[in-house]
């Protein structure tokens, strides 16, 4: 690929850039001719992804070196050093067991040769021997591999966990970065997925190729942030397709309907959702109040109802007057009941002298 840079200042470039693109598809369109295809991506997203890749394999080897040196390994048979260990002892025990058939073929030649053994005791003894260490041999070569790439693989491991431990800041890439960690880098043709524009780019780093990194999980803020950048691309779709359709000039502004009223109404810009300022205040109030929604039980009739408020006590207006009209009975008795007791016991006092008395 090819890096094109300018300064910008021209008419025809007022802002600066830079991207890279395939150079066989550049020279083809100047020919008039097909070759390739447009891989084109900008300068600044390519150091953004070079820069989290860095950073995030870095930091991934640093913190968890155990799980960095099974991810390297994934693509070795022996993961684990407790395999590999058991792998060397089985590749000594065998080693030792062809060394054996060897003596023993010796002498079996030897016995044979001075005729204490048949014919065709001597054959299927030797066939037997023979086969017996050609599969040890087998074993042997397979198990020297599987260390051999298990060895490479922990020392490759260990020189990025290495390199990585030289830099304590990765929030610039710089040139040295680049040359230290980055083999090379793969960008493949767009595709269109759900109407997204999708790339691929394949970053090999040095030492351990492409690392597949863990996945970070979104917290909510960034789940918003994607959201709502998914809904600007799908407007900036539509809005595409409409001048594209020839349903709208470049500078008229756009018919659009009031999410709140529902009433047509203009605007600027396509991703306008509501026609006013008090639209937009009581589409967002409602909303508010239906997350607010809950079940209560009226303290008068007992009937469950809905409400959005959370001081509501009962279901209806009627309801709400009677209980407070029978509230008011019950304060009222409360009240004569509180004057006529001064009274009663006025009364208990004056017949107590009287039978004190009598």
């Amino acid at each position: 690929m090819t890096n094109h840079r300018s300064r910008g200042g021209t008419e025809n470039n007022p802002y600066p850039s830079g991207f890279y693109d395939c150079s066989s598809y550049t020279l083809a369109h100047q020919k008039r001719t097909h070759a390739c295809s447009g891989h084109y991506i900008r300068t600044k997203a390519l150091r953004e992804l070079i820069l989290e890749t860095v950073r995030t394999a870095s930091t991934f080897a640093i913190t968890n070196p155990d799980e960095f040196m099974e991810k390297v390994r994934s693509a070795s048979q022996i993961r684990q050093a407790e395999a590999a260990k058991e792998t060397k002892r089985k590749l000594n025990k065998d080693r030792k067991r062809i060394t054996e058939l060897d003596n023993i073929i010796k002498k079996l030649y030897e016995t044979f040769a001075v005729g204490r053994i048949s014919d065709e005791r001597f054959d299927s003894l030797l066939a037997e021997y023979e086969t017996e260490q050609k599969a040890l041999v087998a074993s042997v070569a397979e198990a020297e591999q599987r260390l051999s790439c298990f060895e490479e693989d922990t020392d490759r491991a260990e020189q990025f966990l290495s390199l990585a431990k030289k830099y304590t800041d990765f929030s610039e890439l710089t040139t040295t970065m680049i040359n230290e960690f980055i083999d090379k880098i793969i960008v493949h043709s767009p595709e269109k997925i759900d109407g997204d524009r999708v790339q691929e780019v394949e970053i090999y780093l040095k030492f351990i190729g492409r690392f597949d990194l863990p996945e970070p999980e979104l917290t909510a803020e960034e789940a918003k942030r994607q959201e709502q950048l998914r809904r600007h691309r799908i407007k900036s779709r539509e809005r595409y397709q409409k001048i594209k359709a020839g349903e709208h000039a470049v500078g008229q502004p756009f018919k659009l309907t009031c999410k709140c009223c529902g009433e047509e109404f203009e605007s600027k810009r396509s991703n306008t959702l509501f026609c006013t300022p008090n639209c937009r205040a009581r589409f967002y109030r409602q909303e508010a109040a239906e997350n607010r929604s809950r079940e209560c039980v009226c303290e008068n009739c007992g009937s469950t109802f809905i409400t959005t408020r959370s001081d509501t006590k009962y279901c209806s207006d009627a309801c709400r007057t009677a209980a407070n009209r029978r509230m008011q009975k019950e304060r009222n008795a409360a009240k004569r009941a509180a004057k006529a007791e001064p009274v009663l016991q006025e009364i208990q006092h004056t017949e107590e002298p009287e039978k004190k008395t009598a």
